[in-house]
């Protein structure tokens, strides 16, 4: 089964390489350039995981989450989040209970193969 991974960033050199190695380490990647686009996508898609970056506009990526909890409308997906920088303890509380795991931006492919293979043999 290859499994379907969202990447939402606003960054476009981010998605493009996020795009090329979801690809070569055998998942198939969508990506979306703001959460606005990501969330109408999400109304019609189901991905089996969502890499969400923090630091986006018009929306950032704690509002992407809210949206997506209270809206039945949208198909619910596990959300890691994908930043450049550290979380505020009030933010890692956040996270504690909205997302699966948090990843740090720069990561190498061999570190998300294992993070993302890790988080699917456990949901299994």
């Amino acid at each position: 089964m290859v499994y379907e991974v969202m990447v939402v960033d606003d960054d476009v050199a981010t998605l493009e390489v996020m795009n090329l190695i979801l690809r070569r380490i055998g998942y198939e990647p969508h990506t979306s350039r703001n959460g606005l686009e990501a969330l109408d996508w999400l109304r019609i898609h189901c991905p089996d995981l969502i890499l969400l970056d923090l630091q986006m506009v018009p929306i950032d990526g704690w509002e992407f989450l809210r949206r997506l909890r209270e809206d039945p409308s949208l198909h619910q997906a596990p959300v890691m989040l994908f930043t450049a920088r550290p979380l505020f303890n009030e933010e890692k509380e956040r996270a504690d209970r909205n997302v699966e795991k948090v990843l740090e931006k720069p990561i190498s492919p061999l570190e998300l193969k294992k993070e993302l293979t890790t988080f699917f043999a456990e949901r299994k």
